[in-house]
């Protein structure tokens, strides 16, 4: 958390410098650029072009950049499909076995990412798909985060109540974030970007300014506010940015979820299975102790199993092994039958 929030003041500051650079002369309206995302590498080549190595020393931070991400999304889809597909089907594949098949979800996950960039590509001269794309992003994050987070805070909630909780939250995000696509293509949300100006241009394929000086004029930070004050409710709601929505899904999964499992908690008559204590928070499991005293937590946490380690072998050990105590008290109950 502390890592992304550096990250988006870097950004922020960098976007405040190349407003402060480009306000009076802007590349996309005087066609110097032909997109908004060539104004970096712009900047870096009218500032640091005459210092030999920085520019290309910046290509290739953005690119070794992109490659960390994509190789990082291709190495957790891997260790995902491994771990929780392949290892649950297939218990008893060796460490050589699940490598060699790691590998191979990473190549085929790795050519199916290169080819849909040319899809994505031909798709987008259509229709826009980077909002959709952070529009599924934004949707998913939050209810999973929600999700863990009840598992590992809250004994008391049951699976039922968590998916009713990710399903509304998924249905919720959704709400927001198409309403916000499809409100700002047709105009409806305020426009909060600052003004920008080509009249600070020397040269460009419009006008040039003959009197040499600036005429840009600044916007009034608040018009947009003054000027939509009057919009319904599910405006101001769909006007959100795109970056709160994984917090509402975190919000309302956690908050439906307690709600949820609560009345699911009251309607069974049983409490259901109970949690691993090792998947708890323990000072969290200390807390609840205080306020609702270890008989009610004993209804729903699991003291007396090992602990939880994940690895598919290990429950097919315990399995074997508990067929095997089975077996032998089953055998000395017929011997002592016999006797």
């Amino acid at each position: 958390m502390c890592g992304l929030m550096l990250i988006i003041v870097l950004c922020s500051w960098i976007g405040l410098m190349l407003f402060a650079k480009y306000s009076t002369c802007d590349p996309v309206g005087a066609d110097i650029i032909k997109s908004p995302d060539q104004i970096l590498p712009l900047f870096v080549m009218e500032v640091l072009g005459k210092y030999p190595g920085l520019p290309g020393l910046l290509i290739a931070g953005l690119t070794s950049g992109s490659l960390s991400t994509i190789s990082s999304a291709l190495n957790s889809l891997t260790a995902i499909i491994t771990g929780d597909f392949v290892k649950h089907y297939r218990p008893d594949y060796s460490e050589e076995k699940l490598a060699v098949i790691s590998k191979i979800i990473s190549i085929v996950s790795g050519i199916i990412a290169f080819a849909l960039v040319f899809v994505v590509a031909e798709v987008n001269k259509t229709i826009q798909v980077a909002p959709f794309a952070t529009l599924f992003h934004g949707v998913l994050l939050g209810p999973i985060l929600g999700a863990f987070a009840l598992g590992i805070f809250f004994p008391f909630t049951n699976e039922l109540g968590t998916l009713l909780a990710v399903i509304v939250s998924v249905l919720l995000s959704t709400f927001v974030g198409l309403g916000n696509i499809f409100s700002g293509r047709a105009g409806l949300l305020p426009d909060q970007k600052l003004t920008l100006s080509t009249d600070g241009c020397l040269l460009t394929n419009h006008t040039i300014n003959d009197s040499g000086k600036n005429l840009f004029m600044p916007r009034y930070i608040g018009d947009w506010k003054e000027s939509h004050a009057n919009d319904s409710f599910f405006l101001k709601i769909w006007s959100i940015s795109f970056l709160w929505q994984p917090v509402i899904g975190v919000i309302s999964t956690f908050l439906l979820g307690i709600i949820f499992s609560g009345i699911v908690n009251i309607i069974r008559t049983n409490s259901g299975p109970k949690v691993n204590e090792s998947l708890l928070s323990t000072s969290l499991l200390q807390l609840w102790k205080i306020l609702l005293g270890q008989a009610y937590l004993d209804k729903w946490v699991d003291y007396d199993s090992p602990p939880f380690t994940g690895d598919p072998k290990a429950k097919l050990r315990r399995n074997n092994d508990m067929a095997n105590c089975k077996f032998k008290d089953n055998e000395q109950a017929f011997s002592v039958s016999v006797s």
